[in-house]
């Protein structure tokens, strides 16, 4: 008999979502390891925003097939209930999630990935539904949340079995110790080796006209606000063949116009990466439309890597400056600096890149961050013909940042995720009340138009 695995992406439960380039990249993995062993996969995603249930209820599609997800209202949590916004979840209703996993024959197994920290009600709310209606069937919890919060996960979520990094790699002995099925070695991650796995199950997706896509794991660079040292193991990268190739298919199979992609750190060291990449989609005559929304490295940005970058057809660019304040970068372990920066600009306007396209992070809400630190920033931006996109800090775990997050907090972070949350802990830390940064928001505003 065929074994069967049910994988799920959870509802977001936040004050905020949007839905950019968005898909659970690691799950699709999964499930397209899972199916080379010879199983049967079924998938549901509770973010997303083409379900035939809510089709006349999502908001119109924003350019490069972005949206915003359907949401509805829900109860705030205690630990969060002094904060002043309206609460939601975010995704297909909660009926008809449920509708849909009694349709599922049972499974042999379920696997629940998990993204922000602070977005655990979402994967606690999936696992108790998923026991109600197959209360025999493992679960086995992973992803970003289980990784940072192993011991949360495990007492809140209950899942039966936790894991932690990257999956593929663990996947295979995992079921079989949990249920006894031995799967095939090659539907796995041989060792460190990216071109080893399988294509993402993409088709398993609702629409593909826009997809994520990871050319590497892992970033070189320790910055203490990042946690990709604890997800991924080192820095690793695919070859520039493979992912032409996996780009290739997307356009021939589904008709991708656009990808996102996931790297940490696509640029780093590009003559042997990034540029191979673009010489070999160049001359495979692929199309398509490509964003950076983790950002890139502004260190990296040469003339060189500009041209490729215009020539591959990319309309979505992030530079992280972070800040403008040197001694607070030297802090948090930053190489790449305002100078970086600077050059950057010069490069991408020369390749022909607009204020539109090309977009500045800007870190705001950090430990003893003043509100004159962030306008200088905005500025300094503008200036040099960015769009300032203001990002909210968010503490994580085992990072180098966390304790300093810990100490200034007025509540008790440590032990609840729900108060990590980009959207509120700049009132926990004590660096801004909710009036500044909206003020801060609309300074960024007028002064792009102005």
């Amino acid at each position: 008999m065929t074994p069967a695995a049910l994988l799920i992406n959870p509802w977001i439960y936040d004050f905020a979502a949007f839905d950019m380039w968005s898909a659970p990249l690691g799950l699709l993995s999964i499930a397209a390891a899972l199916r080379n062993s010879g199983w049967d996969v079924s998938f549901i995603d509770c973010t997303s925003r083409h379900h035939p249930s809510i089709a006349d209820k999502v908001p119109h599609e924003k350019p490069y097939h972005c949206g915003q997800y359907f949401a509805e209202e829900v109860r705030k949590p205690e630990a969060i209930s002094w904060v002043p916004r309206r609460y939601k979840r975010y995704g297909i209703p909660e009926e008809v999630f449920t509708q849909n996993i009694r349709k599922v024959a049972r499974p042999d197994v379920i696997l629940v990935t998990s993204r922000m920290t602070y977005w655990y009600p979402g994967v606690r709310r999936v696992i108790e539904i998923v026991r109600d209606v197959f209360p025999r069937t493992p679960v086995i919890l992973g992803g970003t949340y289980a990784t940072l919060c192993p011991d949360h996960a495990r007492t809140v979520c209950k899942p039966d079995i936790l894991f932690s990094g990257e999956a593929e790699g663990k996947i295979c002995s995992l079921i079989e110790q949990t249920i006894g099925v031995k799967m095939e070695a090659h539907a796995g991650f041989n060792g460190h080796e990216l071109d080893s796995l399988p294509f993402p199950a993409w088709d398993l997706l609702p629409l593909q006209k826009a997809l994520p896509i990871e050319t590497s794991r892992g970033c070189p660079y320790a910055c203490s606000y990042c946690a990709s040292g604890r997800l991924f193991s080192g820095f690793r990268k695919k070859s520039a063949g493979r992912v032409a190739d996996e780009i290739e298919y997307a356009v021939a199979s589904f008709g991708t116009e656009d990808f996102s992609f996931n790297d940490d750190a696509l640029l780093f060291n590009a003559p042997t990466h990034f540029e191979k990449i673009a010489d070999e989609i160049s001359r495979r005559g692929l199309h398509a439309r490509f964003h950076t929304p983790n950002s890139v490295f502004a260190n990296a940005i040469t003339p060189a890597v500009s041209e490729k970058m215009r020539a591959m057809n990319f309309h979505t660019i992030r530079l992280s400056l972070e800040t403008t304040n040197v001694k607070r970068l030297k802090e948090m372990n930053r190489k790449i600096l305002p100078r970086h920066f600077d050059e950057a600009m010069k490069n991408l306007r020369a390749a022909g890149f607009t204020k539109k396209e090309v977009g500045a992070y800007i870190m705001v809400g950090l430990p003893r961050q003043g509100a004159d630190e962030v306008r200088e920033a905005i500025d300094y931006s503008i200036a040099r013909g960015a769009t300032p996109h203001l990002a909210e800090y968010s503490p994580i775990p085992g990072t180098q940042a966390w304790e300093e997050a810990v100490a200034s907090a007025r509540l008790d972070i440590r032990n609840e995720p729900l108060l990590h949350n980009n959207s509120i802990f700049y009132m926990l830390g004590g660096s801004f009340d909710r009036p500044t940064l909206e003020e801060l928001k609309h300074y960024a505003l007028t002064r792009q138009r102005s």
